[in-house]
């Protein structure tokens, strides 16, 4: 079965589409507003229910923490491992080994510079594997313009003799195709699969992996990936996700940034941990014979991240899954030519990842519709995208307000009763607690920090310190804002009709 696309207006199914597009929302929306009102109409209701929610959340702080702290011994460990020998000392499975697994690396871009993509490339060259089993694909978009799309000529001059090839492409939008990355990356997986079959490579050898242009890889990410995918019997059922980290620029962009970015690592760490929860995000790989399956990446999905592996769930019955890789790959941080522009790009790129959410409509409506899918990991899947994306809205909001709204609008005789003098204290013991949570975060966010850069003095440590006090600021502002945005236009029916491209920006 294959996953559904957006349906038209006159198809029987757009009716339920615009439902369960609309019900994360609506259930967003809600609860915020059912906050307040309950605040004014049951304030002792609302009280009881404040204490149990954050004694939730201290619960969850502390999983979430050990969490954190098991994916980063397991990337310590992972990291250190000579996968390539293993590969070797693997031996042969069903045919495959070392010698004949092929790499095509798909690298779509827009108008980023040289300064973005070289050390992508050149990082892809450090790699701890044979780069004559490796083939790029590299892809600009045509509207970029004649400069842009030149760079990846000179990338070829300067690297191309280095792999098995060097393919670059120029993709001009077709008909029907959104301004989105994943048309870009289709053309030029096409144009990699084209080459592939030209050389007498099976596709069932080959591991693709789709690269924003900023990716850096770890030295080991292509034997591991390979080491992987050669020992599993499932290997055309699964994805492939590395731990992403933003440290190409991270000493260099602002602290509020810093912040959002190391904590969505530490999420994407933690998600490590939960197999049974890990889809696809940003950067990862998977059998080039499954992306042909399902048909490559869906083109008219903004927000492409996991739709490829629930592509891949519904059309393969719910027999596939995301493994995780603990080995990182660097990305940019968000950083602009200045603080405000920044904080406007930050907004931005955390609103489309919130976008996401437009695939529980699909992968719902795929799901009653498949009856070898078992109902309970139907449930877990949709309802772990909903807990998801429902605490991202709000979370930060009601941990904000409700510790003191009831007190405020609650009346006379809610704040003369004993839960009401003693709430303030009890929630700010519980919140207190919950702070050890951040202070695991910020002891090892000093382990994930690449080398200081000598341009900086040692006194840019104590920054990175004291940026995580901003932490109640940053939380509801730049982060469940963005989703509240992302949902409501979902809700209302308005779409965006191309992906924002994230601006890159390197300081010298």
């Amino acid at each position: 079965m294959k996953y559904p696309s957006f349906p038209a207006k006159n198809d029987p199914e757009y009716k339920l589409h615009r439902i369960l597009e609309m019900f994360p929302g609506v259930l967003t929306w809600t609860t915020l507003i059912g906050a307040v009102a309950a605040s004014f109409f049951i304030p002792l209701f609302v009280a009881v229910l404040v204490i149990l929610y954050d004694l939730y959340w201290l619960i969850k702080t502390v999983i979430i923490s050990g969490h954190t702290f098991v994916a980063y011994r397991r990337m310590r460990s992972a990291v250190k491992q000579n996968w390539l020998k293993k590969c070797q000392e693997a031996g042969e499975y069903d045919g495959l080994n070392i010698r004949n697994i092929y790499h095509l690396i798909i690298i779509p871009y827009y108008k980023e510079g040289l300064e973005i993509l070289e050390p992508s490339i050149k990082s892809i060259t450090e790699s701890n594997y044979p780069l004559d089993r490796v083939v790029i694909s590299i892809t600009c978009e045509e509207r970029a313009g004649t400069e842009a799309c030149s760079y990846q000529e000179k990338l070829k001059e300067k690297y191309g003799h280095l792999f098995r090839a060097f393919i670059t492409n120029v993709h001009i939008i077709s008909p029907g195709e959104m301004k989105i990355k994943a048309c870009n990356a289709n053309f030029a997986a096409r144009r990699g699969v084209r080459y592939l079959e030209e050389e007498g490579v099976p596709v069932g050898n080959v591991i693709v992996s789709n690269f924003d242009c900023d990716t850096v890889v770890h030295r080991q990410y292509l034997a591991a990936t390979t080491y992987q995918f050669l020992v599993s019997p499932k290997r055309y059922r699964q994805s492939y996700q590395p731990l992403p980290m933003y440290n190409n620029n991270i000493w260099d962009t602002i602290a509020i940034v810093r912040v959002i970015e190391i904590s969505s690592s530490f999420w994407h760490m933690v998600e490590s941990t939960r197999p049974e929860r890990l889809v696809t995000f940003s950067s990862h790989s998977m059998s080039l014979r499954s992306l042909i399956d399902v048909g490559y990446w869906q083109n008219d999905v903004i927000s492409d991240d996991s739709a490829i592996f629930f592509q891949s769930y519904i059309y393969y019955d719910g027999d596939y899954r995301t493994v995780p890789l603990y080995i990182p790959v660097s990305m940019d941080a968000t950083l602009s030519t200045s603080f405000f522009k920044t904080i406007a790009n930050q907004y931005k790129q955390k609103r489309r990842w919130a976008y996401g959410i437009e695939s529980f409509p699909r992968v719902a409506r795929a799901f009653l519709k498949n009856d070898k899918i078992p109902l309970g990991d139907k449930i877990r899947h949709l309802g772990i995208m909903i807990e998801g994306h429902f605490s991202w809205a709000t979370a930060s909001f009601l941990i904000m307000m409700l510790g003191w709204l009831p007190l405020v609008i609650g009346g006379t005789r809610f704040n003369e009763t004993v839960i009401a003098h003693n709430l303030p204290v009890i929630t700010r013991n519980i919140l207190t607690l919950a702070m050890l949570g951040l202070a695991i975060s910020l002891f090892l966010s000093f382990f994930l920090l690449p080398p200081k850069p000598k341009k900086y003095s040692r006194a840019k440590y104590l920054i990175m310190f004291f940026q995580w006090f901003l932490v109640p600021f940053i939380a509801p502002f730049m982060g469940s804002l963005p989703a509240i945005d992302a949902q409501t236009r979902l809700m209302l029916g308005k779409y965006f009709q191309a992906s924002w491209v994230s601006e890159k920006v390197r300081k010298e």
